[in-house]
């Protein structure tokens, strides 16, 4: 039997075949698993509140029993998640952070955003085309959310959103933005082309400055790998690219930087 918090039950055993289940799933998150990862009371209240589907959540006594969490917890239980308490010494076996806060949970992953996305005249797309840092990822995707971006697209050997960094970084508003994956940019390039969006590619050199730039919709802001760039199938399929002004000396801004600043200005914001 799994031990429900509020039974008196606790798990004590790294050796639980419960723990033994999450601790492979936190150790070898994938892309194509239905399950996430989401740690902390934070990222969890901002999943719940973005429609996440919880399967179980994992407490410490302790913080099972923090009156401050209660109405969380009841929003939890009232979609079915189970809860589970689990010693402080087990908890870490499972913890992502180095200060765990003792409560982490069990998601559905979200299905991919459709294709119809993409028909919509006022869209604003974030195409992170191989950005591999989980942090820059998650960080991005929080940008996304918080300008109401429409979807956001990963490409070929982009960091996983959900993926444990990406959605510590992403405070759980991975689960707030549609998202869908596509494994090659020339095809990505070839959908937003064909249904006549606007490409616009983030550069540290070239093109030109923000300030000059029409940021008219339907548009994709694409932000290419940290160190090898967008893909050039986007300058094929007619991108332009838009710069930062940088200071001499410096050769780039931080991608999730650039990011934050061009997606605030796409959105109007700015």
């Amino acid at each position: 039997m799994v031990p429900r918090a509020g039974s008196g039950l606790v798990i004590t055993s790294r050796g639980n075949p419960l723990i033994r289940d999450l601790r492979a799933l936190l150790r070898s998150p994938r892309r194509d698993t239905d399950r996430v990862a989401v740690e902390g009371w934070r990222a969890l209240a901002a999943a719940v509140s973005a429609g996440a589907r919880f399967e179980v959540v994992v407490y410490t006594p302790d913080a099972a029993g923090d009156a401050r969490r209660a109405a969380l917890r009841r929003d939890l239980r009232a979609q079915g998640a189970r809860e589970v308490l689990a010693a402080p010494e087990v908890f870490a076996a499972l913890a992502q952070v180095e200060t765990p806060q003792g409560a982490l949970g069990i998601a559905r992953r979200p299905a991919p955003a459709s294709p119809s996305v993409l028909d919509r005249p006022d869209a604003l797309f974030v195409v992170l085309d191989g950005v591999q840092d989980p942090a820059n990822v998650g960080a991005i995707l929080r940008t996304a959310a918080a300008v109401g971006a429409t979807a956001a697209v990963t490409v070929g050997g982009a960091a996983d959103p959900f993926g444990p960094k990406a959605l510590r970084a992403s405070a759980g508003t991975a689960f707030r933005v549609p998202l869908m994956h596509v494994a090659a940019a020339a095809t990505a390039a070839e959908e937003m082309r064909r249904r006549g969006v606007r490409l616009l590619v983030a550069a540290p050199r070239g093109g030109r400055l923000a300030a000059e730039v029409s940021f008219v919709r339907p548009l994709a802001m694409i932000f290419g790998n940290e160190g090898a760039g967008a893909d050039e199938v986007w300058w094929r399929a007619g991108a332009e690219a838009v710069r930062l002004p940088i200071a001499d000396g410096v050769e780039s801004l931080n991608v999730a930087a650039a990011a934050a600043i061009l997606l605030y200005r796409a959105a109007g914001l700015l």
